[in-house]
């Protein structure tokens, strides 16, 4: 099949659509090694719209769509962070796509608006969050030579039992 996704900016009218896609991308991610732990400390917090709209009004951050046969398929975003010695890099947050739209060019079609944006930007990287667990995301960021730079490690405490 030939790749036909698309990306670009989104529209304040989408952002319900957005927000929708966000909840399936966590229902997703539930299913995923890290995804639980993900979802209590670093996913983006409800109400969605409220938050993506948030996204929408900030110039440290980027928020496009995934466009496949006219419809809003996927989404992603990339915030701009400053590293220690000052040099910035753009963070991917977020990039999902919708399964029935997966592997028809919606995903490169996402990550290549952010990065267009980071060099706009003039930013000197991009890095993006990936749950340990879930492969077919890892081998994406890798077909754009992308490595893993860090792992969180992390156990749940339970009470002592002989307190």
């Amino acid at each position: 099949m030939a790749k036909q996704g698309a990306a670009r900016p989104v529209d304040r009218g989408e952002i319900g659509t957005v927000a929708d896609l966000a909840r399936e991308a966590r229902r997703e991610a539930l299913n995923y090694r890290g995804g639980e732990r993900w979802m209590a400390t670093d996913a983006a917090p409800e109400p969605l719209e409220d938050y993506l709209t948030q996204l929408l009004a900030d110039p440290a951050t980027f928020l496009v769509a995934g466009i496949w046969e006219g419809e809003v398929v996927g989404y992603g975003w990339a915030r701009r962070l400053d590293r220690l010695d000052g040099s910035p890099i753009a963070r991917i947050e977020e990039l999902f796509v919708t399964p029935d739209a997966r592997s028809v060019g919606v995903g490169e079609s996402l990550f290549n608006a952010l990065k267009q944006w980071a060099r706009e930007q003039q930013l000197v990287a991009i890095d993006a969050f990936v749950l340990p667990g879930h492969r077919e995301a890892k081998n994406f960021f890798e077909t754009f030579k992308m490595t893993a730079h860090a792992l969180i490690v992390h156990t749940r405490l339970e009470p002592d039992q002989e307190a």
